[in-house]
């Protein structure tokens, strides 16, 4: 018992004895009052006195510094500038901040608000794809991307330009493709994974997992999209609603599916398969193969025309235009078009980068520069896009 005790003391650690006489401890003589005495013996070096309350103070600070401090740097070390929470999504986070819907469009927010939210977010994919796709035309989609802005509200797509086709092509396809994937992570209320198709087939392999929900997302799509064309009636409304089908079908044809193995030492005796939306990427490459096969539609009297008779005629997978594209050469803000001055081109090219073409006979500068852009972008649900600074010096040839 007495060497026990000897030990716990030569150790630094006070016994019962010592606990209790602290409590009765003079302060005016600054006695032992919660001193731990630390003695550290394996290197025999001398004897260190810490303050417990002080020695506990220390340690919950440099805890609590640490703790913001990765909290702090954690989306740093992913290098994701990620927001600390997700948005809260109500029809007044929703509907009320995204400008120029019309009021079918506002009132399916208003019932859906998630939905709308990843409808919206789609529509924004769709500008990047677009942007992407006529990355070398002189009218390269940029007008489009403004912030707080809704693409549809800009007059350029008031017109019937080639480009306008495809651009409503694209963001009906963005709808449908953000939609499809947000129900399969079960980010919504309204939907969740596509069951439609069950059970086991031929060749060793059953339907499983978890499919997009591809008619969840055309059937919010086309409420979106179309309702405010409906209302119009007139032949650039019908060709409008034509061309948002033609980017539905897009997706909807090109559903493929995906599978995962099952059995013992990757024998793969079964397969579980889910049905999955294309890349969207392939997206984009079938639609920009439609626009450069696109149909003019040659109308006379607009309100006299038969649009049933120019459908008739047409693949509905086909893009319709009706009017002649402008040069795009100048700034022109009654079309919101930019112009291509500032624009980079390719002096060696052959395409329709090349700066002749996209200068538009103006000339261009060669320059050193040192430019940062956009890259490796990648969306979040709900609703914030997130993308990587790359940063470039090179000589560059840019338009005058």
């Amino acid at each position: 018992m007495d060497s026990s005790m000897e030990t716990n003391q030569d150790a630094g650690f006070m016994n019962d004895s010592e606990i209790d006489s602290c409590q009765t401890c003079n302060y005016k003589r600054r006695k032992c009052c919660k001193i731990w005495n630390f003695r550290l013996t394996r290197n025999n070096v001398k004897t260190y006195y810490f303050n417990y309350s002080t020695t506990i103070n220390t340690i919950l600070f440099i805890f609590l510094f640490c703790l913001s401090h990765v909290r702090g740097m954690s989306n740093d070390i992913l290098r994701l500038n990620l927001p600390p929470k997700e948005p809260v999504i109500d029809p007044n986070t929703v509907c009320k901040n995204y400008p120029d819907l019309s009021p079918e469009q506002y009132n399916l927010c208003s019932k859906y608000p998630d939905v709308t939210a990843s409808a919206i977010q789609g529509i924004q994919v769709a500008i990047h794809e677009c942007q992407f796709q006529l990355r070398y035309h002189r009218w390269n989609c940029s007008s489009l991307e403004k912030k707080n802005k809704n693409p549809h509200a800009s007059p350029f797509l008031g017109r019937g330009y080639r480009e306008t086709a495809f651009a409503y092509a694209v963001s009906a396809a963005g709808v449908v493709h953000q939609v499809a994937v947000a129900c399969s992570l079960g980010k919504l209320k309204s939907c969740g994974c596509d069951v439609s198709q069950q059970g086991k087939m031929k060749n060793k392999w059953e339907w499983g997992g978890c499919s997009h929900n591809i008619a969840f997302g055309e059937d919010y799509s086309r409420k979106f999209l179309d309702s405010k064309e409906r209302k119009a009636k007139d032949i650039h409304a019908k060709i409008n609603i034509h061309n948002n089908r033609a980017g539905r079908l897009a997706v909807i044809r090109n559903v493929r599916r995906k599978c995962k193995c099952h059995g013992m030492s990757g024998s793969c005796e079964m397969q579980t398969c889910w049905k999955s939306t294309p890349d969207f990427r392939d997206v984009g490459d079938r639609l920009i193969k439609k626009y450069e096969s696109a149909r003019k539609v040659n109308i006379l009297n607009k309100a006299k025309t038969k649009f049933r008779r120019i459908r008739r005629r047409t693949k509905k997978s086909d893009l319709m235009f009706y009017e002649r594209s402008p040069n795009y050469c100048d700034p022109n803000p009654l079309v919101d078009s930019p112009g291509t001055s500032g624009r980079f081109c390719n002096k060696t090219s052959s395409g329709v980068d090349n700066c002749e073409t996209l200068c538009c006979g103006r000339g261009y500068n060669t320059l050193r520069v040192k430019r940062s852009e956009r890259c490796d972008c990648k969306f979040h649900w709900c609703c914030y896009v997130v993308c990587q600074t790359c940063t470039y010096n090179e000589w560059v040839t840019v338009c005058k």
